[in-house]
């Protein structure tokens, strides 16, 4: 079996068994948001969103970028220390500034004039300080268990025990009588639950702690910091870029509107979780690949990559379009007013998730430039969200979100062609964009026939989705194979 073979079945593998943790991460997910919108209320849901929207960007920078240049560390100094002592190090740094950023929070709050923000945002905010430790660790040891190409202890933690867990406690705290801080108790069962499992995970995929032989040393730190900036920086403004606009709806618009496209950004979640399926191997091997073939191979690996994801996140998008009215709707009948700022959310995550598969070899090779890709697509977004969101309410924040979205990945799109000569011609993926128009269109002719019907709806644009598909597979003689990816030697 040829190395890019064996390395698109190492993808695929970890690709399958991540996209079924997810789907029972999501069925966890829908009865929490249930759960909260339903028992504990708009305004107290609306909260907890725009509170754990704050403490994930902290987690993007308290995480020092290490989730993804974790590898690149063991590759290179595996030889001469323990793996797991290499990821201690990391821990180490990540622990000590997580808890500054939540010692920050803390003052932040107790600093804030009243009335200035939300009692409950605030409360929310002080209560959840303390885990962007928690969750910035739970990246760095899952990190460390994919690195071995094991892919179990990412789904069973983030897919299973972390959301059940959360979901477990929001309904106990409920019965409780905890209406005020239920969800809050959640969080932090999940995320301890979670937490505790990437443990055991590191210590099997990496060997014993070996504590008594560990020691960290000081002079490590500068170097650690140094080798991690570029990549923090890039997943601060990446964190940043996907939850300004939730920020601007809960200054125009209040929590209440806040918590409605809180769901709408939910709801469009399996549209994410494709691309996110795929990364957990992905991007190791991504960056091996580079490693030993350079980026134009590399480029050539990464778009194979982005076409697989657009031709299964399509026919999400195209199942949100006919079946979210009524989705929302189960969670309140306020939701709906999301629904177009669902597909929006939904279109950007689907342009973000398959094309910014490269993102990688600008950021091993041309840091500043990716840099300057993030920092440009949240200037466009804030700009468009300041102009957009008062006079178009919610569907104006999705709006801004899909045209900074689309702005940066035209950007890329230039920089990878004129740094590396990488160019990949755009009907590279037109198949799963053509097959997904037809899917659409048959739809809405079914829909003139029958009238609203969902489930006719749904049914009829992705049969049709699937044998236009197969039908430009057959006639181009191409294939969705993942190609030119390399696994190394004795991978």
């Amino acid at each position: 079996m040829s190395e890019a073979k064996s390395a698109g079945r190492v993808i695929l593998g970890g690709a399958r068994a991540t996209a079924f943790g997810f789907a029972i991460r999501f069925g966890a997910r829908i009865a929490f948001l249930y759960i909260a919108a339903r028992l504990f209320g708009l305004a107290l849901f609306g909260a907890y969103t725009l509170a754990v929207a704050a403490v994930e960007l902290a987690v993007t920078l308290g995480g020092l970028g290490f989730k993804r240049i974790l590898f690149k560390r063991l590759e290179e100094e595996g030889g001469d220390r323990p793996h797991i002592h290499i990821v201690l190090d990391a821990a180490i740094l990540v622990a000590a500034v997580s808890l500054a950023l939540g010692g920050l929070f803390v003052l932040a709050v107790a600093a804030t004039p009243a009335g200035l923000v939300s009692g409950d945002v605030a409360w929310a905010l002080v209560v959840l300080a303390p885990m962007i430790a928690g969750q910035a660790l739970i990246d760095l040891f899952l990190a460390g268990t994919r690195w071995t190409h094991v892919i179990r202890y990412e789904v069973l933690g983030r897919s299973v025990i972390e959301p059940y867990a959360a979901l477990a406690a929001a309904l106990a705290a409920w019965l409780l009588g905890y209406r005020e801080s239920g969800l809050l108790i959640a969080y932090w069962a999940g995320t301890l639950g979670a937490l505790a499992y990437a443990l055991v995970g590191a210590r099997r995929c990496l060997g014993a702690f070996r504590l008594a032989a560990y020691r960290f040393a000081p002079g490590r730190i500068l170097p650690l910091l140094r080798a991690s900036a570029a990549a923090t920086l890039n997943d601060v403004l990446s964190g940043l870029f996907v939850r300004v606009d939730l920020w601007l709806v809960g200054i125009f618009l209040g929590v209440g509107p806040a918590g409605i496209y809180g769901m709408a950004r939910q709801i469009r979640t399996p549209v994410r979780q494709v691309r996110q399926s795929f990364d957990g191997l992905l991007n190791p091997i991504i960056a091996r690949t580079l490693a030993l073939k350079g980026p134009t191979q590399t480029g050539i690996a990464a778009a194979s990559a982005a076409r697989l994801i657009l031709a299964v996140q399509l026919p999400i998008l195209i199942a949100l379009a006919f079946g979210g009215v009524p989705l929302l709707a189960w969670f309140g009948p306020a939701f709906v007013l999301g629904y177009w700022a669902l597909l929006l959310l939904a279109a950007a995550e689907m342009i973000q998730g398959a094309f910014g598969v490269s993102d990688l070899i600008l950021l091993y090779r041309r840091p500043l430039a990716q840099l300057g890709i993030t920092a440009t697509g949240i200037a466009i977004n804030l700009v468009a969200g300041w102009l957009l969101i008062g006079p178009l309410g919610v569907t104006g924040a999705g709006l801004s979100v899909l045209i900074g979205v689309a702005a940066g990945a035209l950007i890329r799109r230039i920089s990878l062609s004129a740094y590396f000569g990488i160019r990949i011609p755009l009907r590279y993926s037109a198949g799963p964009i053509v097959a997904a128009s037809l899917g659409v269109a048959a739809a809405f002719g079914v829909q003139a026939l029958v009238g609203e019907a969902p489930l006719i709806l749904l049914a009829a644009g992705l049969v049709t989705y699937a044998a236009a598909l197969k039908a430009w597979l057959h006639a181009t003689g191409d294939s969705l194979a993942l190609d030119k990816f390399e696994t190394g030697a004795g991978a």
